[in-house]
């Protein structure tokens, strides 16, 4: 236990001895501690390091030297997850690198306090002196015993120890679980940190129990408050005369939702009308906004949850299923309150005028995507040949404004998401690559028409955006110098968006769109909301913001309370602080959406694969570095890695701008979108091949 007399010593002794610092035999034998006092002065060490009272470096203890001006910063373990030596801090105006022994107990994403001890070659080397906040406090992981002893492997490879599990019981090995952490360890002394098993969530490998896994480690929400619940009380299900009254009624247009087959709410349907001078395009969204109030529970909650996440087979929806699935699902043969983005074309499909209403609706049909494509396909007969007629005309709309799009420098990526197949028992059977096929494209160009308007039509006031900046001329020119050694066309243009897309054009064929569609989009900056208008780069339009999708995503919410609020011609809802703070948590909560799928997605190929032991595919390679390249196989939308040390006959270079390998032996060179034949040797946390000669 901690001693204060035995602490008081320590320090005096360390003050006397700064100019060299001692070890613990040699504090002990300063100090005359005998071996019953052994334990008292581990302890009062550990307790003065944790402090900063005294240092502890290469298992040597001395006296702070004078105080450091200390920064604070982000702690990314992404590299230790790698198994580097080094991690990093990332702070407001630059990035400190850290060894691992200079890392005390800090974890990925926690907030601490770094002290730069130096600079070498424009590079900031500092020690993290402090843990100011811990971004989480439980870990999800996998059980495992060890001689006896208990341990939780984190699922989450930038969690970059094992935990020590604290228990009276025995434990099963290979159990998900949930660990809330007690003690954080010190890694000075080797001492791993450690916690409680507060759930046990079912055998690791199920996918049910992978999802939950995530959904834990992520702490999203699996139910809603009883707050929220009694919230849903006071929505009336049937519509009133005088609100019908008040709205445009479209409720005798020919109207229809195309949406996903797995989809359970429906926020957008659409409809076309011909005449004499053009054609008239609807685009009907949902009026979630007539019943989420601001600042009722239920508008708390969809800013506490900032969006819908979707897993294979589960949904965490924004908001209760009395809204998303039954209130506002624009389902067909029900009257729904919906706001309207009406846009006329004229006969050479010019935009010609466009206006947005308050508005009701009947939808005649439900679609899927496959059903669109099997018509466009003269596949099927089965569509009313009204409905058919309408379909064929907003085909011929949707190929001029994709037409339209490409010429003002429109960005397209092949990046097919993966589909997973499931037998009746609900285990994974298959992947695919999804198509992005006609139907897509037209949904697509029609919300994008509304998109923009409402974009332009809350321009003039504050509001949130959806913003994609400029790539930075230094990541357009690393780019460039890639693409030159695979004799690709990438000049900077006048127009940037030119640029790529040239390239993206130039691609010869699929496999180099697998490569460098990925790589280009990696380049890219990251689209975000923002209250201030800085364009959409990938989009090639001025003004874009997210209106059509108020069901499962906050920002749409918000943008449909201020188009309300100009329409009823009632003053602004939110303040300009107000908005700022929402575009930031939609921000965050996106990025958690998108890792949290990703991962989701992960766990589901890799427990596929481990079925697929021994077996061989073609693939092409899609990503080289110094000690291994990533292979996409060809049968399944599956990356792996072959580690260079498992090529025995020849030992590579790494030419980084050039990105491929060279033989020192035999001059082999291995390069991006080459075809290689790999098998599955083993799967962990990846996929590991060995390459076949």
């Amino acid at each position: 236990m901690f001693d204060k007399k035995l602490a008081y010593r320590i320090k005096n002794l360390l003050s006397h001895n700064n100019n060299y610092p001692l070890q613990i035999k040699d504090i002990a034998k300063s100090l005359k501690t005998r071996k019953h006092k052994h334990t008292d002065l581990l302890d009062t060490l550990f307790a003065l390091t944790k402090e900063n009272q005294i240092l502890l470096k290469n298992k040597k203890y001395s006296i702070p030297s004078a105080p450091q001006k200390l920064v604070e910063g982000i702690f990314d373990a992404r590299s230790l997850a790698k198994n580097k030596s080094f991690a990093f801090v990332i702070c407001d105006d630059f990035d400190v690198y850290v060894s691992a022994e200079d890392t005390l107990t800090a974890f990925h994403n926690d907030k601490v306090q770094i002290s730069v001890k130096y600079v070498k070659r424009n590079k900031k080397y500092g020690i993290v002196q402090k843990v100011i906040e811990r971004h989480q406090k439980i870990i999800v992981g996998t059980t495992n015993e060890y001689h006896g002893n208990y341990f939780l492997v984190p699922d989450n490879a930038r969690i970059h120890s094992n935990f020590n599990i604290i228990t009276s019981a025995p434990l099963k090995s290979g159990k998900k679980a949930v660990l809330e952490v007690a003690d954080w360890g010190n890694r000075e002394m080797q001492k791993l940190p450690s916690g409680k098993i507060t759930e046990i969530l079912g055998n690791a490998g199920n996918p049910e129990v992978e999802i939950l896994s995530v959904i834990k480690q992520y702490n999203l929400p699996l139910t809603f408050p009883e707050n929220v619940l009694n919230d849903l009380d006071y929505i009336p299900t049937e519509i009133f005369e005088t609100e019908i009254n008040r709205r445009k009624d479209f409720r005798d247009l020919l109207t229809f939702t195309i949406d996903p087959a797995s989809a359970k709410d429906f926020d957008d349907a659409i409809s076309l009308e011909k005449n004499k001078n053009g054609s008239r395009l609807y685009v009907h969204i949902a009026d979630v906004a007539q019943y989420v109030k601001v600042n009722s529970p239920l508008f708390a909650e969809a800013v506490n949850r900032g969006n819908s996440y979707y897993f294979p087979k589960k949904v965490i929806p924004m908001l209760p299923e009395k809204i998303s699935n039954k209130i506002c699902s624009l389902r067909p043969f029900e009257e729904k309150l919906t706001l309207s983005v009406v846009t006329d074309f004229d006969n050479n499909l010019n935009i010609v005028s466009q206006n947005v209403y308050e508005s009701i609706i009947c939808s005649n049909a439900r679609f899927n995507y496959e059903e669109i494509d099997d018509l466009f396909d003269d596949q099927t007969k089965n569509i009313d040949k009204q409905i058919a007629e309408t379909l064929t005309e907003m085909r011929q709309l949707s190929s001029h404004l994709s037409q339209k799009r490409r010429q003002n420098g429109y960005l397209h990526f092949d990046l097919p998401e993966t589909n997973f197949i499931f037998d009746d028992e609900g285990h994974i059977i298959n992947l695919k690559r999804s198509k992005e096929t006609e139907s897509h494209t037209l949904i697509e160009n029609f919300m994008l028409i509304a998109n923009e308007f409402v974009a332009k039509k809350l321009s003039s006031q504050n509001t949130i955006f959806r913003v994609h900046e400029k790539p930075d001329r230094a990541d357009f020119m690393k780019i460039g110098e890639v693409m030159k050694t695979y004799e690709l066309s990438f000049e900077m243009l006048d127009n940037l968006n030119k640029s790529y897309q040239k390239l993206l054009n130039s691609l010869p064929n699929t496999n180099f769109h697998r490569v460098f569609d990925k790589m280009v989009l990696r380049s890219l900056k990251k689209a975000k909301y923002e209250i201030k208008n800085l364009g959409h780069f990938g989009l090639a339009t001025k003004n874009y913001t997210h209106f059509t999708s108020p069901i499962r995503r906050l920002s749409d919410l918000i943008i449909h309370h201020q188009l309300k609020n100009i329409l009823q011609k009632k003053q602004t809802l939110f303040s300009k602080i107000e908005l700022y703070d929402l575009a930031k948590i939609a921000s965050e909560k996106e990025i958690i959406a998108d890792n949290a799928e990703r991962d989701v997605d992960f766990k589901n190929k890799m427990n596929f694969m481990r079925k697929k032991l021994g077996e061989e595919y073609e693939g092409v390679i899609t990503f080289i570095k110094s000690s291994f390249f990533v292979v996409e196989i060809d049968a399944y939308p599956v990356t792996g890695t072959v580690r260079l040390d498992s090529i025995r006959d020849d030992k590579f270079t790494f030419y980084e701008k050039q990105a491929r390998l060279i033989g020192r032996k035999n001059g082999r060179v291995i390069k991006l979108t080459d075809k290689v034949k790999v098998q599955v040797v083993k799967v962990t946390d990846d996929v590991i091949f060995k390459l076949v000669e």
